[in-house]
């Protein structure tokens, strides 16, 4: 589909593109969801090309990867020399010499239990990277939700200023023959700055959206912000809502769910490594030995073992295994506390989403494409004198009033679905929507 620019037309639809990308709330956006990324993802694609922060993440996620592969290794062979009875203390050729090779045995459970740990340093960095893709890929869809509302209600409100152009002309008129007081002229005048005072806090909360969305895809031309920019805004069909994303269905793919299971997965590792590193260690030797004999110097071989003994240590190793399970139980409950709070504030932001459904249920567009068409004809009727200066500008700041409200029930669920995905991300309230609508007490 190919998107188009943002534009204010009687009958339109309000700039909600924004729910598109947060249908990316149904697919796995972590490291092995790279690949057929669905067309309407040109905002998370472009954060994965142009981000920063997901760079690092991106990195780190190599990073361990790379040591997982460095790990579990066999430990290398231990060559030792000995020198014994040397004459003199420096006449090593007549000392008695040992040369020896000495390798580790049985060491595959250790290993292995080092292996475990690296993996799950790779799936913790694999969950801040999921975790760090939905929340920013929230305060982007929350910048271009201020880009495109904001400049949906500019221009509302511009084509509200511009009826009052209109309707200054025609005081002007019955102004210089008498028909009109002066009073009404500053009435005018007075709400036509008020006009442009919100104007201009809607194209401010524009122009911040903006510079957010430029910062987020840093260094990003500026061809690219405009193009996402537009697409963002490109409206939405049909006069209703989707429903919302189930909260159990954003848990479930959740990276901060994800970075607490890693958390657990990571200290239950620990406890195993813990556990097989208070094994017996075996170890056994072969070398060769130069002695002095009765017929000179002698050479033969020589064999040895060794094993370590964990029970020599046992108080040491009760208190690293407690420890290492209270960290186990540690990690589980904060997947516990993780797990409630999201859902709580999960169902918070549903709920919020679904208010805004209720209240744009609310609208009839059918009056509203009437109340629109009867705009000129007000006008007209204020110009001939069948209209008071009073009930026209009722008029449009009851038409302006509604539409608005219209536009904002849209913005506040696309709001709203944002935030559940910042919520999924384990990012609830750290990051409040700034955007800011009009409101009723404002007009």
């Amino acid at each position: 589909m190919r998107s188009r620019p943002v534009s204010f037309r009687p009958g339109g639809r309000v700039p909600s593109r924004a729910l598109v990308l947060l249908a990316l709330l149904a697919v796995p956006v972590g490291a092995g969801a790279q690949q057929g990324v669905p067309a309407d993802s040109a905002l998370l694609l472009a954060l994965r090309r142009t981000n920063p922060e997901l760079a690092a993440r991106r990195a780190a996620a190599v990073a361990a990867e790379a040591r997982l592969l460095a790990t579990g290794f066999a430990p290398p062979l231990v060559l030792s020399a000995e020198a014994e009875e040397v004459p003199d203390g420096v006449n090593l050729a007549g000392a008695a010499l040992r040369l020896g090779v000495e390798k580790e045995f049985l060491s595959g459970g250790r290993r292995s239990a080092e292996r475990a740990l690296a993996a799950t340093d790779v799936r913790t960095a694999s969950a801040a990277l999921l975790a760090t893709e939905q929340r920013l890929l929230a305060e982007a869809a929350r910048a271009a939700l201020r880009i495109a509302g904001g400049t949906r209600i500019a221009r509302r409100l511009a084509a509200e200023d511009s009826l009052l152009v209109g309707a200054e002309g025609a005081l002007r008129v019955r102004f210089s023959v008498g028909e009109a007081r002066y009073v009404d002229v500053l009435r005018l005048r007075t709400e036509r700055l008020r006009i442009q005072s919100e104007r201009a806090e809607a194209l401010t909360l524009a122009a911040s959206g903006r510079r957010t969305l430029e910062t987020l895809l840093a260094p990003a031309p500026d061809t690219l912000v405009e193009r996402l920019v537009r697409t963002a805004a490109d409206p939405l069909a049909g006069d209703t809502l989707p429903s919302a994303p189930d909260p159990d269905t954003l848990l479930a793919r959740s990276g901060a769910v994800a970075l607490a299971d890693a958390a657990v997965e990571r200290s239950r590792a620990a406890r195993a490594l813990v556990v097989a590193g208070q094994r017996p260690r075996v170890s056994a030797s072969a070398g060769l030995q130069k002695f002095d004999g009765e017929g000179g110097a002698g050479f033969g071989p020589t064999l040895g073992a060794s094993i370590s003994l964990p029970s020599t240590a046992a108080r040491a190793n009760r208190t690293a295994l407690a420890a290492s399970e209270a960290q186990v139980g540690a990690a589980e409950a904060e997947r516990t506390a993780t797990v409630a709070a999201l859902r709580g504030a999960l169902l918070a932001v549903r709920d919020r989403y679904e208010a805004a459904r209720a209240r744009l249920a609310l609208f009839d567009a059918a009056l509203l494409r009437g109340a629109r068409q009867e705009r000129e004809a007000a006008l007209a009727a204020y110009g001939s004198g069948d209209l008071s200066l009073v009930e026209l500008l009722d008029f449009e700041r009851a038409l302006a009033r509604a539409e608005i409200q219209r536009v904002r029930a849209r913005i506040e669920a696309a709001d709203a679905l944002a935030e559940l995905l910042s919520s999924a991300a384990g990012n609830a309230g750290g990051e409040t929507s700034t955007f800011r609508l009009p409101s009723d007490d404002d007009r």
